[in-house]
């Protein structure tokens, strides 16, 4: 479609005559105490959402084969997470209901809750996509650097990395008549990854309730 090639490229939308600019912004947050050390590295374990038009869309997994996209009020999103900041990444003349539309098919195209996978399609994986898809550019690099560092490492070297890691970074499945990206089979698997481990993987990994999901 015209929207997934623009993402491919890094092209904004068209600007429509007349139409004014609003701001898109990527709200972070982290998700391990750790993160006050290794942000300074340009690492660490974060949440994040895309602000645009006074709401926050965010993407969990879930068991069904519908839309894993949410939306809650900016900069609160479900604990444990931990609001870090905000950057304005660009700006969009989409009105709020494009961007809902926008939102809604990539909830039933390539963001479905049952293809999660906490390395290679997470909540940044989608507001990396959304924020090219609404301004041309990408977030801070930083928010999920760790997810793509680990599954280079499990590519080349598996063995620096700690079993519990190992087992949800392998290839992944999608599910039946959907392109691209996978399915994480580590849903209901055991971790041994320790206290912290455990408790970011379930905020990435689990839709939050309470939100409303994008139908």
């Amino acid at each position: 479609s015209a929207a997934r090639s623009r993402r491919a490229s890094g092209r904004p939308p068209h600007p429509r005559p007349g139409a004014m600019p609003h701001p898109v912004a990527v709200n972070i947050y982290d998700l391990n105490g750790f993160n006050e050390y290794t942000h300074l590295l340009g690492l660490g374990v974060y949440h994040s959402g895309l602000e645009v038009h006074g709401r926050e869309y965010a993407f969990g997994g879930h068991d069904q084969r519908c839309s894993g996209i949410f939306d809650t009020a900016p900069r609160e999103a479900p604990p444990p997470a931990r609001f870090r900041k905000t950057v304005v990444v660009g700006h969009t003349t989409m009105s709020p209901s494009e961007v809902a539309r926008a939102v809604e098919n990539m909830g039933e195209t390539s963001y479905l809750g049952c293809a999660y996978h906490l390395l290679e399609r997470n909540c940044n994986s989608f507001v990396e996509d959304l924020c090219v898809e609404l301004t041309g550019r990408k977030p801070p690099g930083y928010i999920n650097r760790l997810a793509r560092i680990a599954v280079v490492a499990n590519q080349c070297a598996p063995c620096i990395l700690p079993a519990s890691v190992r087992a949800i970074a392998g290839p992944t499945v999608m599910p039946p008549g959907m392109g691209g990206g996978g399915e994480s089979d580590e849903d209901d698997e055991d971790d041994d990854g320790g206290e912290n481990a455990a408790g970011d993987r379930r905020l990435l990994t689990r839709f939050p309730e309470s939100s409303s999901r994008i139908r």
